[in-house]
């Protein structure tokens, strides 16, 4: 994974150095992060953000706490990647804490069947596709007044 990573040129990846400290702009060691391990666990925290918004508490406890816990996968990774002086694949910390503690948080709240019953509002729901026509009405008239003016 690491040999494809390296000669794979395309932005898919952030390289930063991994000795800035010790040898300054002249640095050469260099660390990968993949686009992947960025992309997929921030979908999941903008989902339990939106599942925090749908459970109307104005609290927003999944989503920091997620968010909390995706920062500390990172931050254990580099810890491990240090200690072993290895390459680490991230997914492998960030999967289980930014799963594990979102679950916790929602066993001590009682939220757990909330939790894993949450869907998006169906389009072709009657009402929100009502909610959805007079929204997109209002801002195609608001658009023409603008253009008329």
């Amino acid at each position: 994974m690491v040999t494809v990573a390296k000669s794979f040129e395309a932005p898919i990846k952030l390289v930063f150095p991994q000795d800035l400290l010790e040898k300054g702009l002249e640095a050469d060691n260099f660390a990968m992060l993949g686009l992947g391990d960025i992309v997929i666990p921030g979908i999941f925290i903008a989902l339990l953000l939106r599942f925090d918004i749908s459970l109307k508490k104005n609290t927003h406890t999944y989503f920091y706490t997620s968010f909390a816990t995706y920062i500390f996968g990172l931050g254990l990774t580099i810890f491990i990647m240090h200690i072993f002086k290895h390459a680490q694949p991230t997914l492998l910390y960030l999967v289980p804490a930014c799963i594990g503690f979102p679950v916790l948080v929602a066993l001590a709240k009682g939220e757990v069947t909330e939790m894993f019953s949450y869907e998006e509002s169906n389009p072709k729901d009657p009402a929100a596709m009502t909610e959805f026509k007079e929204g997109t009405e209002a801002s195609a008239s608001k658009g023409l007044e603008k253009k008329e003016k």
